[in-house]
């Protein structure tokens, strides 16, 4: 017995050790995530591919939150309805989602990277904490340019659909509601969102590292000054009066179907694809994601794409 007692202490002090060690190294995980390296040749490659039609770009600079410089580049198209602000994932920037401008051809397409990290990649990821003054920055600028909130879409995946709904909630708190919302897979809440990337990599044992991650957190609250229990899509979902269409997977492990039905129950548009895991539902879902976002911008008072009239 003293001998199983001894071993249970050694096991004990070991899991506390490396409890401290992840407490102290996974908040890196979080305000330094990875940027992918799009080179400015890549950039204009994709901004070509994109101006098509009469369109043209043009680049503006920003304060965003806390007044770190954005960077962003407004596609401008003949016969406009508006403007889609199209909001990009965790570890990714504007051009990994820029792309999604070609399936709305008769919208304006304004894209830029949270936090300005493309630019400074120093500047610390929050996951929503920051990000979602970025777009009320976004917001103030494009409404002053003459576009009033009817005109203006918010297109979001992972990171950005739970960065648009914090930023709804703030921005209908002092105004009228947005032309719509497109979400793709938003997160419920920064903690749950923490734990699901954790699971992703250490499966069910995740749970012994519950502990490292709320040390991680608080460390990270610190640093970056936020409060994490502040950042919850789900909680800014209530009440919301823009109209908003809900997609995901139900094999999605990083943010869990269960999570997208709780928001889901604020705004019962939901399309589920099945067997799509995280971030692919926009790809799988029937038809392809122009026909699934006609289909809800029709409803909301918007005519269908130019480009499909016969």
């Amino acid at each position: 017995m003293r001998c199983l007692a001894r071993l249970l202490l050694v096991l004990l002090l070991i899991w506390a050790g490396l409890t401290m060690a992840a407490g102290l190294m996974l908040p890196d995980q979080l305000l330094n995530a990875p940027m992918p390296n799009h080179d400015e040749a890549q950039r204009a490659g994709l901004r070509a591919v994109l101006a098509t039609n009469g369109s043209r770009w043009t680049r503006h600079e920003i304060a965003g939150g806390e007044g770190v410089p954005l960077e962003l580049w407004w596609l401008h198209r003949p016969q406009s309805k508006g403007v889609a602000i199209i909001l990009h994932g965790f570890g990714d920037d504007a051009w990994g989602t820029a792309s999604r401008a070609q399936d709305l051809p008769d919208w304006d397409a304004l894209v830029f990277t949270f936090r300005g990290r493309d630019r400074h990649p120093d500047t610390p990821s929050t996951l929503g904490a920051w990000e979602r003054k970025d777009v009320v920055a976004v917001d103030a600028f494009l409404e002053s340019q003459g576009f009033p909130r009817r005109n203006i879409l918010m297109v979001g995946t992972s990171q950005g659909a739970g960065v648009a709904l914090l930023a709804l909630a703030d921005l209908e708190r002092e105004g009228e509601p947005f032309a719509g919302a497109l979400l793709e897979s938003p997160y419920v809440d920064l903690r749950d969102a923490a734990r699901n990337h954790l699971k992703g990599t250490l499966g069910n044992s995740e749970i012994l590292a519950r502990p490292a991650e709320a040390m991680a957190l608080r460390r990270a609250e610190r640093i970056a000054h936020f409060n994490a229990e502040d950042v919850s899509p789900l909680k800014a979902s209530f009440g919301l009066r823009t109209p908003i269409a809900l997609l995901a997977g139900d094999a999605d492990t990083i943010t869990p179907l269960e999570g997208v039905r709780a928001i889901a129950a604020h705004h019962p548009d939901l399309t589920v694809v099945k067997g799509a895991n995280h971030c692919e539902a926009g790809g799988r879902v029937a038809g392809g994601w122009r026909a699934w976002a006609d289909v809800r911008l029709v409803r909301w008072g918007f005519s269908p794409a130019y480009q499909t009239k016969k």
